[in-house]
């Protein structure tokens, strides 16, 4: 005779097996020698704000600004971080000598401005 299971007996279930994922390591492959896992800053804010004010000086820094991932990512950290140096000291010059530019024109403006109001206040005294 066949054996019946009854209401009180539950069939044998065996426990599924979950796949998960590998664990990463707690830190990169990098940090082991010392150096940081988090890449440097490529000061693009520097290299874009020298585009807009001062473009023949911008465009070094942006150059040197967007190599630094790339360089990063090969291995070459003492090469990322001295483009990166290079990228924030040409924005700044930029910034500098873009705001220095700026200035020297508004004053311009305004010295030109004052010599044709003198110029037409001679006028007109001379006239009457």
């Amino acid at each position: 005779m066949t054996e019946q299971s009854g209401p009180n007996e539950v069939p044998s279930q065996q426990p599924q097996q979950v796949h998960l994922p590998a664990p990463m390591p707690p830190h990169s492959y990098a940090a082991q020698f010392g150096l940081s896992a988090v890449p440097v800053n490529n000061n693009l804010g520097w290299a874009i704000a020298g585009l807009l004010v001062c473009w023949p000086f911008g465009i070094p820094s942006l150059i040197k600004s967007l190599q630094v991932s790339s360089l990063w990512a090969q291995g070459q950290f003492d090469q990322a971080q001295q483009a990166a140096d290079e990228a924030k000291k040409w924005g700044k010059i930029a910034v500098i000598v873009g705001a220095c530019l700026l200035g020297l024109y508004i004053l311009a403006v305004i010295a030109y401005l004052v010599v044709v109001l003198l110029a037409f206040g001679a006028v007109a005294v001379a006239g009457t």
